[in-house]
């Protein structure tokens, strides 16, 4: 791409420049222009030559009209392009400040000197993400995953059992935080796994934390809600994951996107409850534990046989009017 200065003269004030973008937006070369009007092609004549071959020769021409920025489209069998709109050959269009025009596979932005420069946007530091911190976190993930199967596996498991919670779950982590990282890459112009590697290592662990810990302490407070709010509690921590995620790639407004996910999860919540009240009379989940803490940890009063046997009598009620209803939805079908 060249620019012909032919008809410039060293030392004229600058009215005006072309910036031609690339794919993202940005300009990858800017072309002073220091006279009106200004010819646009593929012609070693024009003001502004165009290496693009789906240009004519004189494809167009940019002038200053009554003050405003006109766009004149030459004799081309491809037009140009403003605001989603094909201009043919021998259209006409005004263009605003920094309005952007495709002719052929080129755009092209021009801003004059008597427009108004846009302000200042806040610049938000880029948080870099710490290698040691990552591998740090994938080796506690990795231990956390396992300790878990401990757990839940019959004694005498096999050690080969182990490989996929050693070597798939970090895998896992690392491609869901490089689809993050290609949004990064789009977005703010930087590979940023290492960031959202963490983001995603340490909501993992969360979740994981969460969804043992909280029925533990159920079991040792005699509380049922700790358990009962479990996967709500790992809902909010992979939600709040998906918006620190979204935050790197969009830093520029904290509060609103905040807010926005915010909403979204409250709404989300409310139809989830209302689908489980709908189909199980019941707001929370059923109460389930796969393990059982060790008894040493209960804290709670042990419930006395009669009151035992009193609860479950009052469950009685209950499950006649769920076999009732159980049964008119077989009549009516």
């Amino acid at each position: 791409m060249d620019q012909d200065l032919d008809g410039a003269v060293t030392g004229d004030a600058i009215l005006g420049v072309v910036d031609v973008l690339d794919r993202d937006g940005r300009a990858r070369v800017t072309l002073p222009i220091r006279h009106w009007p200004v010819t646009i092609g593929r012609a070693i004549t024009c003001d502004i030559v165009l290496d693009d071959p789906y240009v004519a020769p004189q494809h167009a021409t940019l002038s200053d009209h009554d003050g405003g920025l006109q766009l004149t489209v030459g004799d081309t069998v491809n037009g140009a392009w403003l605001r989603k709109r094909r201009l043919a050959a021998g259209e006409r269009s005004e263009l605003a400040a920094g309005e952007v025009v495709q002719v052929g596979g080129t755009r092209l932005r021009v801003r004059r000197a008597a427009d108004a420069v846009a302000a200042e946007r806040r610049w938000v530091p880029e948080a870099s993400g710490s290698v040691r911190t990552v591998l740090v976190l994938a080796l506690l993930f990795s231990f956390w995953n396992a300790a878990e199967l401990w757990l839940r596996d019959d004694p005498g498991g096999r050690l080969t059992d182990y490989l996929p919670v050693l070597i798939g779950a970090p895998i896992a982590v690392a491609i869901w935080a490089g689809f993050w990282s290609v949004g990064s890459k789009l977005t703010r112009h930087r590979f940023d796994f290492w960031s959202h590697s963490t983001i995603a290592l340490l909501a993992s662990l969360a979740m994981g934390v969460a969804a043992m810990l909280l029925p533990v302490f159920a079991f040792t407070s005699g509380w049922s809600w700790p358990s009962r709010i479990g996967p709500l509690v790992v809902a909010a921590i992979a939600w709040s994951a998906v918006g620190a995620h979204i935050g790197r790639l969009l830093p520029g407004r904290p509060r609103v996107l905040a807010a926005v996910m915010g909403s979204l999860f409250v709404a989300g919540l409310g139809l989830y409850s209302f689908h489980n009240y709908e189909t199980q009379d019941r707001v929370f989940p059923e109460l389930y534990v796969a393990t059982l803490a060790p008894p040493a940890l209960r804290l709670a009063p042990t419930v006395s046989t009669a009151r035992f046997v009193e609860e479950a009598r009052a469950l009685k009620a209950v499950l006649e009017a769920h076999i009732a209803d159980d049964d008119r939805g077989r009549s009516d079908d």
